[in-house]
């Protein structure tokens, strides 16, 4: 996953670029197999909705979209990784530019999917 030029996303508005060198705030080169940990259903689950409910209470019908399309992957899924906090020495030159940036891997092996969760802000 971390090779598929998909990855190289600053996820800051600009989207793919091919041959970029950012993900999220950090240097695309910072992000390793071992930059991720497992995480449990409910642990992934309390990181999308803490950062979806930061400013307030969501709209019944935006909480009704999480859960359909977003919790019921991680709640099918067979494994979760997160990636950890890497710090700001391994930002890019404007990776500050994310006031939150979380991101989650969701692997349904019986179903072959692997599905990668960005919630970020700037």
């Amino acid at each position: 996953m971390i090779k598929h030029d998909q990855f190289r996303d600053d996820y800051a508005g600009g989207g793919v670029d091919p041959l970029g060198t950012r993900h999220g705030p950090y240097w695309l080169s910072n992000i390793t197999t071992d930059a991720y940990e497992p995480v449990d259903e409910m642990t992934a689950i309390d990181v999308l909705r803490s950062w979806a409910s930061q400013y307030g209470g969501l709209p019944k019908q935006v909480e009704e979209v999480l859960n359909h399309e977003v919790y019921a992957l991680i709640r099918a899924a067979t494994s979760r990784y997160r990636l950890k906090e890497l710090g700001r020495s391994e930002f890019h030159d404007w990776g500050g530019v994310h006031t939150e940036f979380h991101e989650l891997i969701v692997v349904d092996r019986a179903s072959r999917n692997l599905t990668l969760i960005i919630a970020a802000d700037d």
